[in-house]
């Protein structure tokens, strides 16, 4: 069991707005009051958004998250590419087993 939350939940953090000078001249302090506070920094220059700081644990959710959906995307369009082929399922796993052992002969030199 993994102990990202689920997508549906949301993350209870307060925004804190800070500018890119603020940022210059006291990124420690800012960090520091980011960590004791359980915010996060919206990074503003000129009055635009233009970077967040998080922290890790929410950026690595981040990245699961977004690796999951680029996944998904890839599985779906793989999918409809596959039944462009008319390929069966049996097929395709027929055909992958093949690309497995050709690849595991390549590597190492012999099939297992």
């Amino acid at each position: 069991m993994n102990n990202y939350p689920k997508i549906n939940q949301p993350i209870q953090r307060k925004q804190r707005i800070f500018t890119a000078m603020e940022i210059r001249r006291n990124f420690g302090g800012v960090v520091q009051r980011l960590q004791k506070s359980k915010e996060y920094a919206v990074i503003q220059s000129n009055g635009r958004s233009i970077a967040v700081l998080l922290p890790m644990t929410e950026y690595k959710e981040f990245l699961h998250y977004k690796r999951l959906a680029i996944f998904k995307e890839f599985t779906r369009q793989f999918g409809q590419e596959i039944e462009k082929c008319g390929l069966t399922e049996d097929e395709l796993m027929n055909e992958l087993e093949k690309s497995k052992n050709e690849v595991f002969a390549e590597q190492y030199g012999y099939f297992k």
